[in-house]
């Protein structure tokens, strides 16, 4: 999909200096996101596909999820969302993500436990549950 917008984005950008806005207010600067959804009409589109209560602020959690979803690098993410760090990044989207070591212990037919000293599972903290260092 993302191949597919970089002609639109390409073209919406046309011949706008480097770091200037994409989308930007009628004076310059950035565009308030209530200017925003009443250009793109934002309220008729949503209704039109059936989830009325979506915010433009969904969207942003979607990328990030599919992002980290689709194992991208955690610190690209994170500089695109302007998290403070990745553990950040990680903490809200990072529990969705399929982790190879998840992968491994589904395999093992175990979901995270360790097994303790008398053969029992122990649960694996999650990763929000780590001490911060």
């Amino acid at each position: 999909m993302v191949e597919d917008l970089v002609p639109i984005v390409d073209r919406w950008a046309g011949d706008k200096v480097s770091g200037a806005w994409l989308f930007h207010a009628p004076q310059g600067g950035p565009l308030s996101e209530g200017k925003w959804t009443r250009s793109v009409r934002w309220t008729a589109a949503i209704k039109a596909i059936g989830v009325p209560k979506l915010r433009v602020h969904d969207l942003r959690h979607t990328a990030a999820s599919v992002w980290l979803g689709s194992e991208a690098d955690p610190k690209v993410a994170q500089r695109i969302l302007v998290h403070a760090s990745t553990a950040m990044t990680m903490d809200l989207y990072g529990p969705d993500r399929p982790e190879p070591l998840g992968r491994s212990q589904e395999a093992r037919g175990h979901d995270g436990g360790t097994e303790g000293d008398r053969g029992r599972v122990r649960r694996t903290p999650s990763p929000r549950e780590w001490p911060l260092t």
